[in-house]
């Protein structure tokens, strides 16, 4: 296992090098000016000459190659250089900011254990059944209802018409309930469908024959020996899918207001803040990377049969 944590780390390290290069080339692309973007923040009128005076303070006049080398000597120190809005270290709004967004990327992972694994084993324990009828309704209604859709539905529901939870904020618990939610819907769904289907296809093996033909009861079977091999893929996917609720919460923060990583980056863009954007896309990438690598190595744990890349059978 250290030989392959080893390789992946080397590889990860190549990755995040080639994500630095796309990122920086990416926000130099966007159209819009960073230099006319800070002069137009502060009401200042947009000259000639004030924007090169900008573009000198914000070292935009200098060779990009030469502007890239010292992004990456800075990236190397774990320096991710300075807001060319807010003036701030862009570590330490980044900082701030993950930690709300991985307080509502939790949030969220908690909704999709409590519900999906459940609703998934009720559903495979009875295939074809009234109620894996009704769950595998609910499951396409969640998969195919744009997150910021349901966000409203949710906020008209419960803050305006019930006033049962707030709508915008992050002072308390109730203030995570609502965008969690919505967060987690299109997960829980796919999750309980894999969940189902793996149950399914595992009951029908001959492990599982055997051990009913053995006199097992057929929850016991399922506990003891179908659903431990069910989880399987659901551990094999949970790193991307964590990934992605990390860099897809954008949508759901800026719907509730949440102070998270997704309205930083709206605001980043809208501004021309390429520091912060290209900060934000090397924190996603290490995160994404970091999640696979601890995904495989407890799939691994959980179970012995899976060998790792390199390692002798």
């Amino acid at each position: 296992m250290g030989k392959y944590i080893q390789k992946r780390l080397a590889g990860m390290i190549v990755l995040l090098f080639l994500v630095s290069i796309a990122a920086f080339a990416l926000v130099r692309l966007m159209p819009g000016d960073a230099a006319s973007a800070y002069l137009n923040s502060i009401n200042a009128p947009v000259t000639d000459a004030a924007l090169t005076k900008v573009r000198a303070e914000l070292g935009l006049d200098r060779p990009v190659i030469f502007q890239y080398t010292a992004w990456l000597r800075q990236v190397a120190c774990l320096d991710l250089g300075v807001s060319f809005m807010t003036k701030k270290s862009v570590s330490g709004q980044l900082l701030i900011s993950f930690r709300y967004t991985m307080i509502l990327t939790a949030m969220s992972a908690v909704w999709i254990a409590v519900l999906s694994l459940p609703l998934g084993i009720m559903a495979g324990k009875r295939p074809g059944s009234a109620g894996d009828q009704l769950i595998r309704g609910i499951t396409f209604l969640g998969s195919s209802m744009p997150s910021f859709w349901l966000g409203f539905l949710l906020v008209e529901l419960f803050a305006l018409k019930l006033k049962l939870l707030p709508v915008q904020g992050a002072e308390t618990f109730s203030h995570l309930v609502l965008p969690s939610a919505t967060l987690a819907c299109s997960y829980i769904a796919m999750y309980t469908k894999m969940i189902r289907g793996g149950i399914i296809e595992n009951m029908g093996r001959r492990y599982a024959v055997y051990g009913r033909a053995r006199g097992l009861k057929k929850n016991t079977v399922l506990w003891r020996h179908v659903l431990p091999n069910a989880l399987n893929p659901i551990f094999t996917t949970l790193g991307l899918s964590l990934g992605s609720m990390l860099s897809g919460a954008v949508i759901v923060e800026n719907v509730f207001a949440w102070p998270g990583m997704g309205r930083l980056i709206v605001s980043a863009v809208a501004g021309r803040d390429y520091p912060v954007i290209q900060g934000y896309i090397l924190v996603i990438a290490v995160v994404y990377t970091l999640l696979n690598l601890g995904m495989d190595i407890l799939c691994a744990v959980m179970n012995p049969q899976i060998r790792f890349e390199g390692e002798e059978r």
